[in-house]
């Protein structure tokens, strides 16, 4: 497991804002379903029926509008995670989130969650994604994250290779931090996530193997995420990074409640924005410079 070293504990955020909050969306229409159903052996991507196709496809041709609707209502940038395989398939909607100004990032290609995929494999994986993205949007994505958060033993030192800026995929803590190499900092940061803030934890019902069945209210979850803010708010230094997907969150009801509450972030000293852009700013507070990079 990669070790955390001191790079945003106790830090400032930018014009006396008391949290850096980003709105996170993992933009994986069906290909969610696809690696649910790898991980039971009598089921494959070939087997998953059309109800468990058409959940995914929720994302793509409804949810996704809502959630652009909500960013652009509240002028808000946001960070969208695409697999290669979605790049692919919705193009259209992924210029779509690009032209509106959102940050496109990597999130595999197929949004394969075993651990152990060979480092070969993954490095094409990478390679293919990012010329998706690049070809779609312009630029070459700087930021990642780990299907199903899986990270992989090499995962730190192929992205630090690369150039990525960041990437948000373990649950180490509540701050953003440098990752390491031989004891000493790297220009690689971590947004650290957790369970409790993704909205698949409380949203995500099949009927299909392998089993999840959650369906909360939404007074339930916005008050789960606002008693979360207002802890780490308070605390001054901490960021909460809200991992939303717009086949679950896009539901109409939904957007609504998370609309609410980012008014009142807003209104409690959040400064919300797009995973790239809090990773360059914790990175210029540690003396890095982010070079070229376009945001």
């Amino acid at each position: 497991m990669p070790k955390q070293t001191n790079g945003g504990e106790g830090l400032k955020w930018p014009n006396g804002k008391r949290i850096a909050v980003m709105l996170s969306f993992d933009f994986d229409a069906e290909s969610l379903h696809f690696s649910r159903f790898n991980q039971t052996p009598s089921c494959s991507r070939e087997t998953i029926s059309f109800a468990d196709y058409s959940r995914g496809r929720y994302g793509p041709d409804e949810g996704l509008r809502r959630c652009l609707d909500l960013l652009r209502a509240r002028q808000l940038r946001a960070t969208f995670f695409v697999p290669g395989y979605v790049a692919e398939t919705y193009p259209d909607q992924v210029r779509e989130i690009a032209s509106a100004g959102h940050e496109l990032a990597y999130h595999g290609y197929l949004h394969d969650t075993r651990l152990g995929i060979p480092e070969a494999e993954e490095l094409a994986n990478m390679e293919i994604s990012e010329t998706l993205l690049e070809r779609l949007c312009g630029r070459r994505p700087c930021g990642h994250r780990a299907p199903g958060s899986v990270m992989q033993t090499y995962t730190v030192e192929m992205l630090a290779a690369r150039g990525y800026l960041y990437s948000s995929s373990l649950k180490t803590c509540d701050w953003a931090y440098l990752h390491q190499r031989n004891g000493q900092k790297i220009p690689l940061v971590e947004l650290p996530s957790d369970y409790c803030l993704d909205d698949y934890t409380y949203y995500f019902y099949t009927l299909s193997e392998p089993y999840h069945r959650s369906l909360y209210n939404n007074r339930y979850v916005r008050e789960i995420w606002r008693d979360e803010f207002d802890g780490l708010a308070a605390e001054g230094d901490k960021i909460m990074c809200l991992k939303l997907h717009p086949e679950l969150i896009g539901r109409a009801s939904r957007i609504r409640m998370l609309g609410e509450l980012v008014d009142y972030m807003q209104e409690q000293g959040a400064w919300i924005g797009a995973c790239a852009d809090v990773a360059a700013y914790v990175l210029r507070e540690n003396g890095f410079s982010i070079g070229e990079v376009s945001l």
